[in-house]
């Protein structure tokens, strides 16, 4: 991505590989691009507990294996796609946000908070779980 405007096709090419990696049986607990402002770049933050029990390495090739697979090809930088763990404190911090004040953050744009001491400029989230 070469703006720092997050676009719908952005939205919606990252909402094809959730459904493919849900397809193939890939478990992603929450999905959000989250824009960093130091890089001037969006990044689509993926959570799995395959991160906590087989390690990054495997979760990326989990994740680049069904990405290469999607058809038509997905139109998103697969360098933007960042792997963490369920247990990462921003997703804690955004569950916590979400239990705290009874919202349902699913498809719903975040900017200009600070969830957990980290500052989140701009965020579209898909699903926390």
């Amino acid at each position: 991505m070469a703006t720092a405007t997050l676009v719908n096709q952005e939205i919606e090419e990252g909402q094809r590989l959730i459904d493919a990696l849900k397809a193939a049986g890939v478990s992603v607990d929450s999905a959000l691009w989250i824009y960093s402002s130091e890089r001037e770049t969006w990044r689509l933050m993926l959570t799995s507990t395959l991160y906590d029990t087989k390690g990054p390495l495997k979760t990326y090739e989990e994740i680049l294996s069904v990405f290469r697979q999607v058809k038509p090809e997905l139109k998103i930088d697969w360098t933007a796609i960042v792997a963490v763990s369920p247990k990462h404190e921003l997703i804690q911090g955004l569950r916590q946000l979400q239990q705290h004040r009874k919202l349902n953050l699913s498809g719903k744009r975040l900017t200009n908070n600070l969830v957990n001491q980290m500052w989140i400029e701009d965020a579209y989230i898909y699903q926390l779980k």
